[in-house]
């Protein structure tokens, strides 16, 4: 499949989620959405599964190529702390809509569609053992909760508590890296 019907399709998916404010969506609204029939949407993604795997890489390859452009150095180069410190930013921006947060609870609540979530998690935000990682973990719990509360609109968080909160994390952060 060309890499733009591809990103097509999944786009199509990510609006139709957004629409409905859910993950069960359907072949044909996926279908209708991106102008493709039901069988030309099955050709490309044969089940459900496996169109919500796409949608779920699809979500994942957009955070990592913003979390990316946040670092300051190249991934591979970069240390956990960089990395929790790029999601801090990222997550404390907004940006991440509700559909994004649906897609994320279906991964959790059916496992099989689990596998590229917990990739994305273990390769940027590998809290490993040897080194007390608590401040970074908790910068990065507080951060999840951030984006988690604002995509499912149950508080809104004005410009002024943002960036206490953001301040706050950025310290606990750089206590580490000092």
């Amino acid at each position: 499949m060309r890499q733009s019907s591809r990103t097509d399709i999944l786009d199509a998916a990510l609006r139709v989620v957004d629409a409905v404010g859910g993950a069960d969506i359907t072949y044909e609204s996926v279908a209708r959405e991106a102008g493709l029939t039901k069988a030309g949407l099955m050709y490309h993604f044969p089940s459900k599964d496996a169109l919500m795997i796409g949608v779920i890489e699809h979500v994942i390859d957009r955070w990592q190529a913003e979390l990316c452009e946040v670092l300051a150095v190249p991934f591979e180069e970069s240390t956990l702390a960089q990395r929790v410190q790029a999601f801090v930013s990222f997550a404390g921006q907004g940006g991440v809509t509700q559909g994004e947060f649906v897609v994320f609870t279906e991964a959790v609540r059916r496992p099989q569609l689990s596998a590229p979530w917990l990739a994305y998690l273990r390769d940027w935000f590998g809290f490993g053992e040897g080194t007390d990682t608590t401040p970074l973990l908790l910068a990065w719990l507080a951060a999840n909760g951030l984006w988690i509360a604002e995509a499912t609109s149950i508080l809104t968080v004005t410009p002024a508590q943002r960036a206490a909160v953001l301040g706050t994390l950025t310290g606990l952060i750089e206590e580490v890296s000092a």
